[in-house]
């Protein structure tokens, strides 16, 4: 096979023996599982050859970006072959509104080439420096302009797709049943994204950005709520709790924030005059909620405050050496709720844990941290965050917001799908790959005749365990 491989894409391209260990795993952490074999095919036509070939020979595969993957949805968890999509990374075509780029670039690459022109690309999730185009549709990822510029899922507007049958096929741009819409977040369990058509947004005349202190959770989260009544959709709405306060002031990512329970870090775009009108509004949602209002006296302190946030997970190795990232996707006004729980939860199991999330969108990010070397505490963090979990879905929200099922919440989809809701998709999923060669036992429960082979006990947990 190896050879194989290897004449389709070059001997130089194709990783086995110790190299393949550094694809063992993405951001997800507690499950580590060597593949047999990592292909990095250098063009499009290279991976229809490759995807061809595995499928004749019934060989599984999983196809990967950058791995920056939370929830295990790149783990080689049935010993598949890994293709690694990192070299197709070109920027195709810029017209009007719209990139072409290829499913291997990072987030961030597309906003530096537009540079200093008035088109900007909205979603921006807080690994956006090094988190690939491909694996953004695939887990629909978000980020801290959701609130008003919605997920990736908003922002695509064509898909060149290949099939697991060899056959590619361009979607989108279509009002009537726009099949675009099954594969942003299949976590590439249905296809393989060769190439997307983006959608630009013209940029805000101006921004401004408002911090908000609070001396107790309730009314922070309040306050996210009273924002929202007041009329004003924010560009952003982040939320950093007392322990990622004093994680961030501790590291490089040092932002000078006031040290309080909570505090809001809140953007406003748009027209001047009505950012204007906006931020009166905000402030005084805030006063009224017990806040206290900050406002950059400079564009270095407004950018220091913003680097803070996006360096709240790195962070956090202050308490630990490994964490657990969760984002169940709650109703705004049970914020202070499920705040309150994470920190019981962290009480019982003797885990550190903070917050800093998307409070604009109720996406919770709540981090727990672990020890990766010891599987007992793995398995306790893992059950620190399935309690987590269970509550968002009690309250009305949804088992992830943004980072994915894969392996790590594959077990919740019993939980808030119905039995005919997963047989749906297991037939939508055997339409797709009636091999089940693509990313096999992801994503959605195995049928009673679907074999999953564990490797270990946090492996079997994931799976199997009880919630």
């Amino acid at each position: 096979m190896i050879s194989k491989l290897a004449e389709i894409v070059g001997e130089e391209w194709v990783i086995s023996g110790d190299e393949a260990k550094l694809y063992s795993y993405p951001a997800f952490i507690p499950l580590k599982i060597e593949p047999p074999v990592v292909v990095l095919p250098g063009s499009e036509e290279e991976v229809i050859s490759l995807v061809n070939f595995l499928n004749e020979n019934n060989i599984k595969y999983i196809v990967r970006g950058s791995g920056t993957s939370l929830s295990g949805a790149t783990t080689p968890t049935q010993g598949e072959v890994v293709i690694s999509l990192t070299r197709l990374n070109r920027i195709y075509s810029l017209d009007n509104f719209e990139i072409t780029v290829g499913p291997g670039l990072a987030n961030f690459l597309i906003n530096k080439t537009l540079g200093n022109s008035n088109l900007f690309y909205a979603p921006d999730p807080s690994s956006y420096v090094v988190s690939s185009i491909g694996g953004n549709i695939s887990h629909d990822s978000g980020g801290m302009h959701t609130p008003k510029y919605g997920t990736t899922f908003d922002s695509i507007i064509r898909l060149k797709v290949l099939l697991s049958n060899g056959h590619v096929e361009e979607i989108g741009s279509s009002n009537f049943f726009d099949p675009t819409s099954i594969f942003v977040g299949a976590e590439g369990t249905l296809g393989v994204i060769l190439r997307a058509t983006l959608r630009l947004f013209p940029k805000p005349e101006v921004s401004k950005t408002i911090l908000a202190s609070f001396n107790s959770i309730d009314d922070a989260g309040k306050a996210v709520v009273s924002v929202y009544k007041a009329g004003v959709t924010p560009a952003a709405m982040e939320f950093l709790d007392k322990n990622s306060i004093i994680a961030i002031e501790n590291t490089q990512y040092k932002a000078n924030y006031p040290m309080a329970e909570a505090i809001l870090l809140i953007e406003l775009d748009g027209y001047s005059v009505n950012v204007e009108e906006e931020e009166v509004r905000v402030v005084s949602a805030i006063r009224n909620n017990n806040g206290e209002v900050f406002i950059p006296k400079d564009e270095e302190e407004k950018n220091r405050w913003w680097w803070g946030r996006k360096g709240a997970f790195p962070s956090f190795a202050y308490y630990s050496p490994a964490y657990l990232t969760l984002d169940a996707n709650v109703p705004r006004s049970t914020l202070p709720t499920m705040l309150r729980f994470t920190y019981e939860i962290s009480k019982k199991y003797g885990l550190p844990v903070a917050n800093s999330f998307h409070a604009g969108d109720g996406t919770l990010h709540p981090l727990i941290g672990f020890d990766p070397k010891n599987a007992d505490e793995t398995i306790k963090a893992i059950k620190a965050a399935e309690e987590i979990t269970k509550l968002a879905i009690k309250v009305g929200g949804v088992p992830s917001g943004e980072h994915g099922i894969g392996i790590e919440k594959i077990k919740f989809m019993k939980l808030y799908y119905s039995e005919d809701d997963l047989t749906l998709m297991r037939r939508l999923k055997a339409t797709f790959d009636p091999k089940r060669l693509l990313n096999p036992c992801k994503l959605i429960p195995p049928a009673k005749n679907e074999i999953c082979n564990t490797v270990n006990r946090i492996h079997t947990y994931l799976l199997e365990g009880d919630i």
